[in-house]
């Protein structure tokens, strides 16, 4: 008995297991059955859009942003890795199964697809590694649904006046290339305006940008043939400028400190405060190449450019100020042995009246306001003060008031002297760090002041 019953059970389980194959075979062919007769000639025509006669077209378009690789400021364009998904609506191919049928890449060939391409990409490849990276699904009621992995370089237009505090708006279009929007319409998923949402947060922080918006439109160009209809994304990166405060603003401010050294270098030691002045003016001029080959020939002034402009001329002018007091030193030498200041030397005149004696000279009479305890260093330095205190004596008040604003001799005597030059450092020594700091209190007020405007009006 026991055999007969472990008889009957194998032969039933058998029988179950053909029966279940039996049945997948015939679901299996089922499929293919409908999916030859749906595209079959008779029934499908590929090159016709789906109700052609009818309205348009509407293809809901969606992505998913697996990396913003690169944003080129030279070239101003930026690099993005893609799911782009797209999803429209085909009756022709309503299988009527109540499942989706997942189909190959091979079949993009023999259905209707809609021709949309990015209007600015620049570049743009599909992804083969390790197959084509494209997914079709057919869904009951003829939905059709299409992801590809794309990698796309877009243009994006940038303004740097502001860099490297710069915000900048980069858009991805999407349009049909030869469906006008009587036949096909593009509108984004669940009609979203803000598509943060299509983007991981991994891939929300570049090297030197955030990813701050990222914002959904529709669009219509007018085109010669007709009117097309679109959509655009636009990613609003912000630059994050802690890389130019660190290796820009600070070195620049630090060689700008350094050219000071040279204030406190005595004027005799002409090779150091030379190579100073000129090693800070290199130094600075260098920086400021190495910026601007990394940046595109714009024809205006970037708010990096007036900073190292400014640290350009206060190293520049720590130079000048140098030239200033070899000059000055060079002049108080000359006229330290010109005739002037030797007979300036030799006269010293007292403040007593009865220190002056009366001398005649040529039948008249004139002051000697000469000591009795100096002598005259020669005839002809006698002569030259009697001509010229007779000038002084028939002298007008208005000629003094012009001797006083206009005498050469008294500025030789105020500014060829030792103190004045060395004054020359001792002013540069205050003068230069007051006006540098308020040159950076004026600088970082106005940045602070356009990015707060900037934030207002966004």
């Amino acid at each position: 008995m026991v055999w007969c019953a472990m008889t009957i059970l194998l032969a039933t389980y058998f029988c179950c297991e053909c029966s279940g194959a039996n049945s997948r075979r015939e679901g299996n062919k089922t499929v293919t059955e409908v999916l030859d007769s749906l595209l079959t000639k008779e029934h499908y025509d590929s090159r016709l859009r789906p109700n052609y006669e009818g309205g348009p077209v509407e293809v809901t378009v969606g992505f998913w942003v697996l990396s913003i690789n690169a944003i080129n400021v030279v070239d101003m364009d930026f690099l993005l890795d893609i799911f782009f998904r797209q999803e429209w609506t085909d009756e022709r191919l309503d299988h009527g199964l109540n499942k989706t049928m997942f189909l190959s890449n091979t079949v993009m060939d023999r259905i209707w697809m809609p021709d949309t391409y990015f209007v600015n990409a620049k570049h743009g490849s599909f992804h083969k590694i390790t197959t084509h990276n494209i997914m079709i699904m057919i869904m009951p009621g003829g939905v059709v649904k299409y992801n590809a992995r794309i990698t796309i370089k877009a243009a994006c237009p940038m303004d740097l006046r502001k860099f490297p505090m710069d915000t900048q708006h980069c858009p991805l279009s999407v349009e049909s290339y030869g469906y006008s929007k009587e036949h096909i319409k593009f509108k984004w998923e669940k009609g979203k305006t803000d598509g943060m949402s299509f983007v991981p947060g991994n891939a929300k922080m570049l090297p030197q940008y955030s990813l701050v918006s990222l914002n959904l439109s529709k669009i219509s160009n007018r085109y010669v043939v007709g009117n097309w209809s679109g959509i655009k994304a636009v990613f609003t990166f912000e630059r994050m400028a802690s890389y130019f405060l660190i290796h820009v603003y600070s070195p620049c401010a630090l060689i700008v400190i350094v050219s000071w050294i040279s204030f406190l270098l005595p004027r005799s030691s002409p090779p150091a405060r030379v190579t100073l002045g000129v090693t800070s003016v290199l130094t600075v001029v260098t920086v400021m190449n190495m910026l601007n080959n990394s940046m595109p020939k714009v024809n205006y002034v970037k708010t990096i450019d007036k900073y190292l402009i400014g640290c350009f001329l206060f190293v520049f002018a720590s130079l000048v100020e140098y030239s200033i007091v070899l000059f000055l030193a060079a002049r108080m030498k000359i006229y330290q042995e010109s005739y002037e200041y030797k007979k300036d030397n030799c006269k010293k005149f007292g403040t007593d009246p009865n220190s002056f004696k009366f001398l005649n000279h040529g039948g008249g009479v004139v002051f000697n306001r000469r000591s009795k305890s100096e002598k005259i260093c020669s005839t002809q330095l006698e002569m030259m003060e009697f001509s010229k205190l007779e000038d002084e004596m028939i002298e007008t008040p208005t000629q003094k008031t012009q001797r006083t604003w206009l005498d050469i001799k008294a500025l030789r005597k105020r500014f060829y002297t030792e103190k004045a030059i060395l004054a020359v450092d001792e002013y540069a020594l205050i003068l230069f760090p007051l006006s540098f700091g308020l040159f950076n209190v004026l600088y970082w007020l106005t940045i602070a002041n356009d990015s707060e405007s900037t934030f207002t009006n966004s």
